[in-house]
């Protein structure tokens, strides 16, 4: 199972949403924040690191610790979220470019595509992790899940019930 964190910020109102899917992208468990808005006194008190806290501290943390069902990697599209060594960011490359692994990113090629791979900083990169998501490319759009979570989340900003 993969997991997919992605947590954003909808008309002033920060909310995150985490989708695990089995092998085949079929979804196992589906959890979300409710939309925090802040008030002008905390954007004051806590400035530029509002988002940060807000989005890694708050929410990111917390719907990863509300999961029953644990995937063996999460993946996100945003470098602040990798607070684990289990979280790795997946960026699709507009190219392709040759494969390669250094410091905590490498790069692999599947299915006509380059995919870069980054690991938690100083961290060593996991083969396992690579190899997973590897295997995952080949059966599914390995992007297409966060864009399942963005919908859902702009769902739940705009609609009084759930």
């Amino acid at each position: 199972m993969i997991g997919y964190l992605l947590v954003e910020k909808i008309e002033n109102k920060h909310i995150g949403g985490i989708l695990v899917i089995n092998d085949l992208g079929i979804p196992v468990e589906f959890k979300y924040s409710e939309p925090i808005t802040p008030t002008k006194l905390q954007e004051i008190i806590y400035g530029n690191s509002l988002e940060y806290f807000l989005h890694v501290e708050i929410i990111a943390k917390g719907l990863v610790q509300k999961l029953e069902n644990r995937p063996e990697l999460i993946l996100v599209n945003d470098p602040n979220l990798i607070f684990d060594k289990s979280i790795v960011m997946l960026t699709i490359l507009p190219q392709i470019v040759p494969e390669k692994k250094e410091n905590n990113e490498a790069i692999i090629n599947v299915n006509n595509s380059s995919i870069r791979i980054t690991f938690q900083e100083n961290s060593k990169i996991d083969e396992n992790i690579i190899q997973k998501i590897a295997d995952t490319a080949t059966k599914i759009d390995i992007i297409e899940p966060f864009d399942r979570i963005e919908r859902a989340l702009e769902y739940v900003c705009e609609s009084p019930e759930k």
